[in-house]
């Protein structure tokens, strides 16, 4: 049986008047790469917001690493945390901040780090996406597609489990979005993170999943892979693969 690492159940969220998630059931696999594609404003980024406890569902439940986030105190949800790596749409870097001291930020916390340690935990961090020499440069000094690989470097120092992206490759051109959604792929291999990939990018959708659930309208409406979906008799399925 396949490891069960996050899941959504039954899960609800409105805000105002305004249904955004309706009896959304997912479960996310060990080192596996999900992408849950629908169109700018269907409830994709409220999804795993919910999922991590940054909101609160309004009913259904959150399970991380088979605990039920509603049940956890402030400590142990933060632990559990730990294990989950963001990458954001702007990638959020401190602008003040050099590529170096953005990188040290997530190891602020642990113990028994000493300097040697957190230097080679970043050049290793920007050597898997590609960026060694740009460690003293201020995010003001890169590129678009550069900020997006400096947000995942960030991202993968903590060794995370599983990997939440949320539009990975918005604002990027074609071939720039191309990359980012290789080098998914390449961390998914050589780390076996679980990831969700919550995107609108169809090309994404194709580089890097494993599976695909299409959300409409705040609910899911089909589940398979690219393949699968892109051929589906459902004419508005297949108008989304277009």
């Amino acid at each position: 049986m396949e490891d069960i690492v996050a899941e959504l159940e039954h899960l609800k969220k409105s805000f105002g008047t305004k249904d955004v998630l309706k009896d959304i059931n997912v479960t996310l696999k060990k080192g596996e790469n999900l992408v849950v594609l629908g169109k700018s404003g269907s409830g994709k980024s409220v999804l795993i917001k919910c999922l991590v406890g940054l909101i609160d569902p309004d009913d259904g439940k959150a399970v991380l690493f088979g605990k039920n986030i509603s049940e956890l105190q402030n400590h142990e949800l933060n632990l559990l945390r730990k294990r989950v790596g963001f990458l954001f749409q702007s990638a959020a870097l401190y602008d003040s901040m050099t590529v170096r001291e953005n990188l040290e930020f997530p190891l602020r916390d642990l113990k028994d780090q000493d300097k040697t340690d957190t230097e080679a935990l970043i050049r290793e961090a920007l050597k898997n996406v590609g960026l060694e020499e740009a460690i003293d440069k201020m995010p003001s000094e890169l590129s678009g597609g550069m900020i997006k690989r400096v947000g995942l470097a960030r991202t993968l120092i903590l060794k995370p489990e599983i990997i939440l992206y949320d539009e990975p490759t918005t604002g990027l051109d074609p071939i720039t979005s191309k990359e980012i959604s290789n080098l998914i792929l390449e961390v998914q291999r050589k780390y076996s993170t679980a990831s969700i990939i919550i995107t609108h990018d169809v090309a994404c959708a194709r580089i890097t999943a494993n599976r695909i659930i299409i959300i409409k309208d705040g609910i899911f409406i089909a589940e398979g892979t690219f393949g699968e979906l892109s051929s589906s008799e459902d004419e508005w399925i297949r108008s989304f693969f277009i």
